[in-house]
C-alpha cells in the first residue's frame, strides 16, 4: 500500500467499490486505495440474486433503510432509480426491470456488475488492495493511520 494517499476506502464490497468511484470522478487528482481483506474482491457481489445480482428495485423509499430516516430520503432524493440507471448505463451496465419491481443487468450475470465496476476503478487509476484486512486505524491530527495485515 502506498505509505501516503489522499482517500482509503476500507472494504471493496459493492458499496466501497461505489464510494471509490464515486470519489474518483468528483476528485479526479487524489490517489485513492481500496482495501479488502478478502483474497477476491466482489465475491458477495457475485452471488447475490441467485447469481444475479439484484442492483437496485423500480421503488425505493427510506422505509426500505434502516437508519436516519431524513438523511436516507435526502440521499434517495439525489440518487434516485433513474440516477442509479443512468450510472450503472455508465459503466456499460444496461439494466432491466422485471415483473417484480427488481432491476438486474441486462446479462442476467452478476459478473457483468462486478466487471463494470472493476474496469471503472481501473480506468480511474484506483488501487484495488486484497489481503490487506484492516487491523488498527488510528487519527492523527487530520491524517489516518491504517495498520492493516500487510504492514
Amino acid at each position: 500500500m502506498p505509505s501516503d494517499t489522499d482517500i482509503a476506502i476500507i472494504g471493496a464490497g459493492a458499496a466501497g467499490l461505489a464510494a471509490a468511484i464515486f470519489a474518483g470522478e468528483t476528485n479526479p487528482n487524489l490517489s485513492i486505495v481500496l482495501l479488502d481483506g478478502a483474497k477476491t474482491i466482489g465475491a458477495k457481489i457475485l452471488v447475490s440474486g441467485g447469481g444475479r445480482c439484484n442492483v437496485t428495485n423500480q421503488r425505493v423509499t427510506a422505509s426500505d433503510f434502516y437508519g436516519n430516516r431524513k438523511l436516507i430520503e435526502r440521499i434517495l432524493r439525489r440518487f434516485d432509480e433513474q440516477a442509479t440507471v443512468r450510472w450503472f448505463s455508465s459503466l456499460s451496465v444496461p439494466l432491466r426491470t422485471e415483473a417484480t419491481g427488481k432491476l438486474f443487468p441486462i446479462s442476467n450475470k452478476a459478473r457483468t456488475v462486478l466487471d463494470g465496476l472493476l474496469r471503472r476503478c481501473e480506468e480511474l487509476g484506483i488501487a484495488l488492495l486484497t489481503h490487506h484486512l484492516v487491523q488498527d486505524l488510528t487519527r492523527t491530527g487530520g491524517e489516518f493511520l491504517i495498520q492493516h495485515s500487510q504492514g
